[in-house]
């Protein structure tokens, strides 16, 4: 049986602030220990259900830079929006705002391969610091805590969870690329990767590696998706149903 459709209808379209702020979320500003400041917005759904919430980030492509930071909803928020109401999750989701000339991971998109940064990018730091806030002020249930993102976000949320290589119970990353000298870290991290073999933005090569090393060194929970005949935006069949979001909310990190 195929899943529900979650494409975007005509009449849900998020093309400017208010249409984005219709779908509830908070268009929020973090303060950053460098002075700095990242523009995010915040998603909370199942406010009146019990227990803990799950925490998602997700982080966006290199279309929605800049410092209205409504942009980072656009592609992600409905389909998710729907999928956390259809099954009743209680959840918080942050879409954090890279700015206007800047990049989550400080690396060429078109190449074959890069090494994890010593340091994090600028915005990257500042996301860490945003992330760690919200985990001491949410009620936020520690084996639910996921990572995604799309292109350059894709990148951002490989480059993240290498970061924090025992918190995050599952990373859906979308035509990125990561450091598959990570692999060994990352052995028991759930991975959804989703990558078109005609991208002419990210190679797809950069999505068959990491897939690869992560098999490799032993890790039993990788799903690869190779789109056939797909370009760059492998986004949009992506959300076209709740295949992959049903994946990544139904990961659990075991704490033992």
């Amino acid at each position: 049986m195929s899943e529900p459709s979650i494409h975007t209808s005509a009449d849900e379209l998020v093309e400017t602030e208010a249409s984005v702020l219709r779908l509830g979320v908070k268009l929020l500003t973090f303060a950053a220990s460098d002075g700095g400041t990242l523009p995010y917005c915040q998603y909370t759904a199942g406010d009146d259900l019990p227990g803990d919430y799950a925490l998602l980030v997700f982080l966006h492509g290199a279309g929605s830079v800049g410092t209205d930071n409504w942009k980072p909803v656009r592609i992600p928020g409905p389909p998710l929006k729907r999928y956390l109401a259809r099954h009743g999750e209680k959840a918080v989701v942050l879409f954090p705002q890279c700015a206007e000339g800047c990049k989550w991971v400080d690396v060429p998109w078109e190449s074959s391969s890069h090494s994890l940064p010593d340091e994090p990018s600028t915005h990257m730091r500042r996301l860490m610091e945003l992330f760690e806030s919200k985990l001491k002020e949410l009620p936020i249930n520690r084996s639910r805590i996921y990572a995604g993102g799309i292109s350059m976000g894709g990148y951002g949320a490989w480059d993240l969870v290498s970061r924090y290589p025992t918190t995050f119970a599952g990373i859906l990353a979308i035509c990125g690329g990561a450091d598959t000298g990570q692999a060994p870290n990352l052995a028991r991290l759930p991975a959804y990767i989703i990558h078109g073999d005609d991208d002419p933005a990210v190679p797809v090569c950069r999505a068959r590696d990491i897939a690869s090393a992560l098999k490799q060194v032993g890790n039993t929970q990788v799903v690869y998706r190779e789109l056939p005949n797909a370009g760059h935006n492998a986004w949009t069949p992506s959300f076209a149903d709740e295949t992959a979001l049903q994946w990544l909310f139904s990961q659990r990190r075991n704490r033992d």
